[in-house]
This record gives structure tokens, sequence and C-alpha cells, in this order.
């Protein structure tokens, strides 16, 4: 197998090119796991599971938290 010597600059720019795709695949992972607890939570109302109030119920349900 033949060796190539590479600069440090060289070393340098293809490490700068990784972090940039590795911050924007953490940012994709962020949106995709929205969107799957989004979905979930789609899915959940769409089948009833969520409970009714008036707005007065949930006012006095949000100062107890």
């Amino acid at each position: 197998m033949e060796q190539k010597q590479v600069s440090l600059n060289d070393v340098y720019k293809v490490l700068l090119d990784l972090k940039a795709k590795m911050n924007k695949m953490d940012q994709y992972i962020e949106d995709l796991e929205f969107a799957r607890r989004t979905e979930e939570v789609y899915q959940r109302h769409e089948a009833g599971e969520f409970k009714q109030k008036s707005s007065k119920e949930f006012l006095k349900e949000l100062k107890q938290w």
C-alpha cells in the first residue's frame, strides 16, 4: 500500500469539513426526534386519549405547577 504525505493544513481542512457535517447531522437528529414525538402525540390524539377541559379548569391546573 502506497503511503501519501499530507500537510497539517490539509488534515485541518478535512477535520473542519467533518465537524460541519457532524453539526448538520445533529440538527437532522433533533428534527427527526421532534417529528417522531409529534407523530406519537398526534396518534394518541386521534385515538381519543386526551382529556378535554374548560379554560378555567386548565388555568387552575396550570397554577398548581
